[in-house]
């Protein structure tokens, strides 16, 4: 039996960023991965790569057309064999960094074949058992499906198919879920040239916002032609069109020729042996794991999607980081927490957000103060059309204004997840907001919004006491 220091399983954004720690310390390491061309994960083959690269295909669409105020004729929609290839060649750039051979290259050990756990600490792969100090389960998630009567009528897509399948524009296209997935390719499609609806089973789409932040993505999706249906299912699919029943009993039938399946993800734990290892799910079917990623296996632990807590791939990496410092240092260990967790739906205007929700935070009972802010009068927001912007900060409820720490932030922009960044690294660094105040920015900048933000914080705290010594404090000296 081949024995490790360290088994990974799973070569997406976790697997691969554990491979790396691993290998950079010199551990005895095993990368395992059942398809030789899923290297780089969900992320790299169907989610943030080409769904990017699509979204910046369909805005070359939306700005040309915007043109056609100012004198620009056009016409046409897009040849979604052509926007493919584009997706293709830059997925393979990328890919060809993270594959197999790259990784062998750099003095990786790679095993392409399908691992299952076989004990506390073994593992078999390709008729060979191994075993290891620990084991690193980084098997990601897959689209969660749900069966809709005649679904086999229409093409039926999900984020796995869609950036592969879909050669030809649809006509009408359906996007079944309100998520970041649904928001980001229902608006992507409908730049391109199709007929977009979302239908969203909650009260709002992207529901995990602030409610102000979706009401304002909901009527930019409304102006470019995007209908959005909440509190509605698709019940049916027949004579192509697609049978909508609302929560109020009401029902509305769309032409429908393909559709989005889009409703969240399920973590992966099919033929992984988790039972020969003492690995237990929850009632929802995902890997139990407690605050450290570790599994009811003390050996064995779940990072990523795996983990089942927030599947982004940059949570992948937070979380990496986080397992890697508490096996190295197991004293006052780190807990995985949503507290330094952002996160961007790239739609456009792009929503950002940072921290806890304000949800989560009255729940943890986190005394905060919050600052809002419209883009009302922003002059960047006044020039490029993007007055409809909106930003919320949350920081200390201190006493001591200046002194405040910011805590989380939200924002809808057109680049809100750049904007953002500046705020989350201050929160990070723990920078009082009298320093984001006191800053000079280069006008008109758009991240002269966070300034704006943090000095309506500033002077609404100001007393007439401070005014009035201003005033003595010039006629003394002056």
């Amino acid at each position: 039996m081949e024995k490790y220091d360290v088994i990974v399983i799973g070569a997406g954004s976790a697997g691969l960023g554990n491979s790396g720690v691993a290998n950079t310390i010199g551990l005895k390491t095993v990368l395992i991965e059942k398809d030789p061309d899923h290297f780089g994960g969900d992320c790299t083959n169907y989610g943030c790569v080409p769904s990017k690269a699509v979204i910046h295909i369909a805005q070359h669409f939306h700005e040309a057309k915007k043109a056609t105020q100012f004198g620009l004729k056009i016409e046409g929609k897009a040849d979604m064999k052509k926007v493919l290839s584009y997706v293709h060649e830059k997925q393979k750039v990328i890919r060809d960094g993270e594959n197999a051979d790259a990784l062998r290259n750099q003095g990786y050990e790679v095993i392409i074949g399908e691992a299952k756990l076989t004990g506390k600490n073994t593992v078999e792969v390709n008729g060979k058992k191994l075993e290891a100090k620990i084991i690193l389960l980084c098997t990601g998630s897959s689209p969660r499906m749900i069966d809709i009567p005649g679904a086999d009528q229409i093409k039926m897509y999900t984020n796995e198919t869609l950036f592969f399948d879909c050669e030809e524009l649809p006509e009408n296209f359906v996007v079944i879920g309100g998520g970041p997935i649904g928001c980001e390719m229902g608006q992507a499609f409908a730049r391109l040239g199709s007929k977009v609806t979302i239908v969203n089973r909650g009260d709002r789409i992207l529901d995990k916002e602030q409610p102000k932040i979706s009401a304002v993505l909901q009527a930019q999706f409304e102006a470019e032609g995007i209908d959005v249906f909440c509190n509605a299912t698709v019940k049916s699919f027949s004579d192509g069109k697609a049978h909508i029943e609302f929560k109020d009993g009401s029902t509305k039938s769309i032409p429908a020729d393909a559709a989005l399946m889009a409703i969240g993800r399920v973590v992966n734990t099919k033929n992984l042996g988790l039972e020969n290892a003492g690995v237990e799910l929850t009632e929802r079917g995902k890997i139990k794991v407690d605050e450290y990623m570790q599994t009811t296996n003390p050996k064995v632990y779940a990072i990523g999607d795996a983990a089942g807590t927030y599947m982004l791939s940059h949570g992948a990496e937070k979380m990496v980081r986080q397992l890697w410092r508490n096996l190295l240092i197991p004293v006052f260990k780190v807990k995985n927490t949503k507290e330094d967790l952002s996160w961007v739906t790239f739609t456009d205007p792009q929503v950002a957000h940072f921290g806890y929700t304000e949800p989560e935070m009255d729940e943890k009972k986190i005394s905060y103060y919050r600052q809002d802010q419209s883009f009302d009068h922003d002059d960047r927001a006044i020039i490029q059309e993007y007055q409809y912007g909106h930003t919320s900060l949350w920081m200390e409820n201190k006493s001591n204004v200046r002194s405040r720490k910011l805590l989380a932030g939200s924002m809808i922009s057109p680049i809100a997840g750049e904007l953002l960044q500046e705020m989350q690294l201050a929160k990070h660094a723990g920078i009082p907001i009298s320093k984001i105040e006191s800053r000079v920015y280069p006008y008109p900048v758009q991240s002269r919004i966070n300034q704006k933000t943090i000095r309506g914080v500033i002077s609404s705290a100001r007393s007439e006491f401070k005014t009035k010594l201003g005033r003595i404090a010039f006629r003394l000296f002056h």
